[in-house]
């Protein structure tokens, strides 16, 4: 089905998004980084010198993301490098939402992309800017062939290739865009086979007992012992107290064996997604006011996945996209939280490489059913034309 908007409401969403992006960057750069830290983020300053990393042990995905910004310093001087970058984020996500945007809730859309880490790293020159950059091409594609059956076309090549680079840059996000690409991409005749016959009960036991399988195979071929989870969770505790001039550390963790990974869980995955701890806003006003945004993200969050649960209990065709997809964040936000518990700078900073999928991809799926039920319903809105 294709699903249209007048030009007018399409032209001032641009507008809006390509503001806010801009003003994102400018953030970042005059008053952000002189109140925190933008991390490891590359220095727009620093473009030049990408050469002299090249003689110094560095990840894959760091010489390709500095490989990315050099290029672009090299024609665009200072921040307005990765400040390209975040007008083609606010280009992708108007190109994601047009043909649904008159269906969707306005205050609900804006919020989701006002968040102020969000703005302020799809703005700044960071392994996260090229991430939601290539999360929003995915999660565009996946959605638009889930609903409108769209023909596959030489707009997968870009697919593919945003895909690539997820992989090499966060390959522990991987799986999760890979699980919404790969539904969506079979969809067609995935509706016709199996999503009229299984119901929620049948999916929740096939991923249960998929889940077991894998785990008994892990630890019966030894492919995965115990020492090699201690292993993972020490290296992972290192190399963030490691840097002993990092203010916003956490240290005494009880970190050091198996029973450890799944008792923190508990506590550390929310407090992930939000942030600082109450105590640890306190103690700074920065702090304070990222708790404030992380108590909201994850209420919206929550909002977001109680909305998608309701719509894969009521649709049988739509449990075929959204059960894979919960089971897939469940099991990677699960493996991959450590990175969000040692570093309260480094939470706020890594979950925004998931926004995306976890606040995008619901709403796109939300605004695409109503969009449908709308119109299937004959009780669409009257439409103003431009005069």
């Amino acid at each position: 089905m294709k699903i249209s908007i007048p030009n007018k409401y399409s032209r001032g969403l641009l507008i809006g998004l390509m503001v806010v992006h801009v003003l994102g960057t400018l953030f970042a750069y005059l008053v952000y980084i002189k109140l925190s830290s933008l991390g490891d983020g590359y220095n727009p300053a620093s473009f030049e010198n990408i050469k002299t990393i090249y003689g110094y042990h560095k990840g894959q995905s760091t010489l390709l993301v500095w490989g990315i910004y050099f290029f672009l310093g090299s024609i665009l001087p200072g921040f307005l490098a990765p400040m390209s970058l975040g007008l083609v984020v606010a280009i992708l996500i108007w190109y994601a939402f047009r043909d649904v945007y008159m269906y969707i809730n306005r205050e609900l859309f804006w919020i989701c992309n006002l968040f102020p880490h969000f703005l302020v790293w799809s703005g700044a020159s960071s392994k996260e800017q090229v991430l939601i950059l290539c999360s929003i091409i995915v999660i565009n594609f996946a959605v638009k062939r889930s609903f409108t059956e769209k023909n596959l076309d030489i707009s997968l090549i870009f697919v593919l290739t945003a895909l690539s680079l997820i992989f090499i840059i966060r390959p522990n996000y991987f799986v999760m865009y890979f699980a919404i690409f790969t539904t969506a991409l079979f969809s067609p005749w995935l509706q016709k086979s199996v999503s009229g016959k299984l119901s929620v009960g049948v999916w929740a036991l096939f991923y249960s007992l998929l889940t077991i399988g894998v785990v008994a195979y892990l630890a019966l071929t030894s492919t995965v012992t115990s020492e090699d989870v201690v292993k993972f969770m020490l290296r992972i505790e290192y190399s963030f107290h490691a840097y002993n001039n990092a203010g916003s550390n956490r240290y005494n963790i009880q970190w050091n064996e198996v029973s450890d990974f799944l008792y923190n869980s508990f506590w550390a995955i929310p407090q992930g997604f939000i942030g600082p701890t109450l105590l640890e806003g306190i103690s700074k006003p920065m702090f304070f006011l990222a708790f404030l945004e992380g108590i909201f993200f994850i209420t919206i969050l929550g909002y977001l996945f109680f909305e998608l649960l309701k719509l894969s209990i009521k649709s049988r065709i739509l449990r075929l996209y959204i059960l894979p997809y919960f089971f897939a964040c469940f099991i990677i936000v699960f493996v991959s939280y450590p990175y969000l518990m040692f570093n309260v700078g480094s939470a706020l900073r890594y979950k925004q490489s998931i926004h995306p999928i976890l606040i995008f991809y619901p709403l796109l799926v939300l605004a695409y059913y109503r969009a449908n039920h709308l119109m299937k319903n004959k009780i669409q809105k009257k439409i103003p034309t431009e005069s």
